[in-house]
């Protein structure tokens, strides 16, 4: 269930704590593994229908192999690799994986159109390899429809099996929906006339498909306790912290006037450090011209940031996060092994050096590295950064930095879900440039924690690893990881990972 923050500063007029529990227990609770991205809905239903299918398939020639060859009409190899293609293809063009608006979809829609279409493809592959087997072998098509083969068993049972899958999709759909787990999660700051005409759009108009989890407003002594029943809570700071804390917020709607700039460029400038899209909410909502402006099932909105990721594009980085890592762990062990070994005998201390660094949404993690200094000289706050021939560094040190072997153990980071493989880099809490903290350096710095951080990244594979000592050095490092999120695709994780493997080859600025 969502855990919902009180602000920092109470209001006058604030709902007590048992107010606010009371709407928090109404509230639906979101399930997390549900995706509410169509595209990421699709990807899984395409192969929840390939394993139902590829199953069948498997399991008919279990039962008839052992009888020899002579059951089949076919070649069974390559019915089996036809008739996945012919399913694939058929479900393909007739968009069965398009699930947009596919929680109001219809029976037949949802489940027999799908179960006619398998039944199609088999019919299809097995019409054609039988034909293509038989004209072979005697110069002539013919076949016995009379004589039950395996091939028509893939074709009753395939379409069987689809049906009674997709049925109980369809109703896991149609239960998930009515329960809000389907719902967009939004968060709507402005309590003022703009927020109470939007809320009771969203309560009357839209109430199956956006929930709204909480309401903020910055003004204490103008906004209302509640509005429609929702308990209104802090300002910038409780929005933030509760979006922070609560990771089912999809959207933050900003109800304020578009007269109000400089609270809305002050909020905007707040949020871009979050991964959460923000969007205004227009005056004129709630007034029945707002039937033009409908799009996805949403009231009328001005998309003004959004999340660097969909929940497809968040699926398939961290699936490739996730098997990568875990194979670069077995593969590289006895590498990680000695790398221990050497460490312990080359000086006292652990292992594994451990600093608290900031990942996505600001959130501090502990990221893992080989240990390369001494003990007693290791800075935790990365106050002083490291310099060439740094005599805090170890003999076994130098060589594990100048190689980049003391990342490896961020492997584990990925695997946990801290770090990405590819993503800015983390920098130390009190990393500092000329006495300087990064932050007040860089305005727009905090804006590298809208991704998770990554063991490289586009700034390194471009020369822009090692000490940052000038603020022009860290200006370039921000504006790298910038163009990183606002253009990420998978295409380029693997750019990133190719020209780190050069990188490592001619280490540039790694002491």
């Amino acid at each position: 269930m969502l855990q919902m923050r009180t602000a920092a500063r109470m209001r006058p007029h604030a709902v007590d704590s048992s107010e606010l529990s009371s709407f928090r227990t109404q509230t639906p609770a979101r399930r997390h593994y549900l995706p509410r991205d169509p595209r990421l809905g699709g990807f899984l239903l395409a192969l929840c229908d390939l394993a139902v299918f590829t199953t069948v398939m498997v399991l008919i020639a279990m039962l008839f192999v052992p009888g020899g060859a002579a059951f089949f009409s076919t070649s069974w190899p390559h019915f089996a690799v036809t008739g996945v293609l012919s399913f694939l293809v058929a479900h393909s063009l007739a968009g069965s994986y398009d699930l947009t608006g596919a929680a109001h979809a219809s029976l037949f829609d949802f489940v027999v159109k799908p179960a006619i279409l398998t039944c199609l493809a088999t019919t299809f592959s097995y019409v054609v390899e039988a034909w293509l087997g038989q004209s072979a072998a005697k110069g002539a098509f013919a076949f016995s429809l009379g004589q039950l083969s395996p091939e028509h068993y893939v074709i009753v049972f395939g379409t069987l099996a689809i049906a009674g899958e997709r049925l109980l999709g369809y109703g896991l759909l149609n239960r998930w929906q009515a329960a809000g787990h389907l719902a967009t999660s939004v968060v709507v700051f402005g309590a003022d006339a703009i927020g109470q005409r939007l809320v009771k759009v969203v309560r009357e108009e839209y109430a199956d498909k956006v929930d709204i989890v909480g309401i903020f407003d910055d003004r204490a002594q103008r906004a209302p306790a509640k509005v429609h029943g929702i308990p209104v809570e802090g300002g910038i700071d409780a929005l933030i912290e509760f979006v922070k804390s609560a990771p089912a917020v999809d959207k933050v709607l900003v109800a304020l006037p578009m007269s109000a700039e400089g609270r809305i460029l002050q909020l905007l400038t707040r949020l871009r450090s979050l991964a959460v899209d923000v969007a205004l909410v227009p005056d004129f909502v709630g007034m029945r011209l707002e039937r033009q402006f409908v799009r996805d099932g949403e009231p009328p909105l001005l998309r003004v940031l959004r999340k660097p990721q969909s929940e497809f594009e968040w699926f398939l980085k961290r699936s490739f996060d996730f098997v990568t890592a875990l194979a670069l762990l077995i593969m590289l062990s006895p590498l990680l092994a000695l790398t221990a070994l050497a460490i312990r005998l080359d000086s006292p201390g652990p292992i594994l050096f451990r600093q608290p660094r900031l990942g996505l949404n600001n959130k501090e993690f502990n990221v893992l590295k080989f240990r390369s200094m001494y003990v007693e000289q290791s800075d935790l706050a990365a106050r002083e950064q490291t310099r060439r021939n740094d005599a805090r560094v170890t003999r076994i040190g130098a060589w594990l930095r100048r190689l980049s072997i003391d990342e490896l153990p961020q492997l584990f980071n990925v695997l946990a879900g801290d770090m990405s493989l590819v993503g800015p880099r983390p920098h130390a809490l009190g990393m500092q440039v000329n006495d300087r903290l990064c932050d007040e350096i860089v305005r727009e710095y905090a804006v590298r924690h809208r991704m998770r951080p990554g063991i490289t990244g586009w700034a390194q594979v471009r020369g822009l690893r090692g000490a940052v000592d000038e603020p022009a050095l860290l200006e370039a490092r921000v504006n790298h990881d910038l163009y990183y999120i606002d253009n990420w695709s998978f295409l380029f994780d693997l750019r990133i990972l190719i020209m780190t493997v050069i990188e490592l080859i001619r280490p540039r600025n790694a002491f």
